[in-house]
């Protein structure tokens, strides 16, 4: 792949081209993410344990939780002191350590939210994520931590090799439409966005928002042809089986981009038999950013241990061996704002074994079967994503969880089920 110049920070500066400073910035990360993907997992561990320490050791400050938590086994600041670990007391004692359930976070709220932040990790912005549990979580997040999930954005865009004069469409909600009486709301952009517009000039960019039929929605493909399409597995699933039933050809596609749920095993079949076009698929969380990205060689997901650890664990709370599925268990690893620390995100994976044939040292998971997003069906047969107020629903704090029944095809009454906090 060929990339173009970064966008020059000033007149003149074009080859090599002298980037502006946030771009620089990205580049600087990618750069040694370019070189610890070949790392070994020891040395992996070993690079990534001063980040661990720096967000153990700010979460014991200004959390009092985490406090609590990381000196009842050690790992606290004054306990290393005493006595550093190696790196197997080290795991031990991680271990040691309860997992955080999405319930205590729900529960714990503000109490999980520290105190005072380091310098330089910018302002706090936070987000409600409900994830595939129906259950609403806040979070908070730093700049310093968005910073970081854009760098990995870029990460994943260089793997998969694509090329940024393209044009990309994207088939999710767009929050802005206020107009939902418009059978399709196509929104154009000049360049795909940040991150990869901040550092480099780009094709456009559309958002059509999915609130539409699937016809609705295959014509509008037709008609703006784009180069890459991103979306969810089971919309993408329905759309293809559209056009392979009524006979509607595609335009020609480069990569279909999956986000949001696990896809369906015959997914990447179908589109190469519809549509002619690779799939690739990204596993990533609101309340942690990257966690693992398809890899081109062998369709398994590399684990962004950079950014998190990622451990996958039995029912008995021990690390699932290869070929073994469970629980996941995230620790972002850039968040102070609300340190997360083996936070039990409702997810299930299945572990990979044995290096990848891209030659990446980075974990691998098989498969991630436990995220899925249904699809209402209309009276007419036709299939929609749900759209039900989710938002609104999301900013209840007395709400825990919510659940949208459809009692049948023609019978679409609204039935949302609530546990309310006590």
């Amino acid at each position: 792949m060929q990339l173009p110049a970064p966008h020059p920070a000033f007149a003149g500066g074009l080859w090599p081209a002298v980037p502006q400073t946030q771009a620089a910035a990205l580049l600087a990360v990618v750069e040694q993410l370019s070189r610890s993907q070949f790392l070994s997992a020891e040395e992996l561990a070993a690079a990534r344990r001063p980040q661990v320490e720096a967000l153990v050791d700010h979460a014991v400050a200004e959390v009092p939780f985490w406090r609590e938590r990381f000196t009842a086994v050690g790992l606290d600041p004054e306990s290393r002191r005493r006595a550093a670990p190696d790196a197997a007391e080290w795991r031990s004692r991680w271990a040691a350590l309860p997992l955080l359930t999405r319930a205590e976070v729900q529960s714990l709220g503000a109490a999980l939210h520290a105190r005072r932040m380091p310098a330089g990790h910018g302002g706090i912005g936070d987000t409600v994520t409900s994830g595939s549990s129906g259950r609403p979580v806040r979070i908070i997040r730093s700049t310093l931590d968005y910073f970081y999930w854009q760098a990995f954005q870029l990460r994943e865009h260089l793997w998969r090799g694509r090329d940024l004069s393209g044009s990309f469409l994207s088939i999710l909600r767009n929050e802005q439409r206020t107009n939902l009486d418009d059978t399709i709301h196509l929104q154009r952009n000049k360049d795909w966005g940040a991150p990869v517009s901040t550092v480099w000039p780009t094709g456009p960019s559309y958002l059509l928002d999915y609130r539409a039929p699937i016809a609705a929605l295959i014509k509008t493909l037709r008609d703006v042809a784009p180069d890459y399409v991103c979306t969810f597995p089971s919309l993408l699933l329905e759309i293809l089986r559209r056009a392979r039933q009524d006979g509607i050809p595609l335009p020609k596609l480069k990569e279909a981009v999956v986000v949001g749920e696990a896809s369906p095993p015959e997914l990447a079949t179908l589109c190469r038999e519809v549509w002619d076009a690779p799939l690739s698929s990204t596993y990533t969380a609101g309340e942690v950013g990257a966690i693992a990205y398809q890899c081109l060689a062998e369709g398994r997901w590399h684990i962004q241990a950079e950014n998190a650890i990622v451990e996958v664990l039995d029912a008995s709370g021990k690390p699932c061996a290869a070929g073994e599925t469970g629980s996941v268990v995230l620790t972002p690893l850039h968040n102070f704002a609300m340190p997360l620390v083996r936070y039990e995100i409702g997810d299930l994976a299945t572990v990979g074994g044995g290096p990848c044939g891209c030659g990446r040292l980075l974990p691998v998971l098989d498969a991630i079967p436990g995220r899925a997003r249904d699809l209402l069906m209309l009276p007419s047969g036709d299939l929609r994503p749900p759209y039900y107020g989710h938002r609104a629903v999301m900013q209840v704090g007395a709400i825990l969880q919510h659940q949208v029944h459809s009692c049948s095809a023609r019978d679409l009454r609204q039935a949302v089920s609530v546990i309310r906090a006590k």
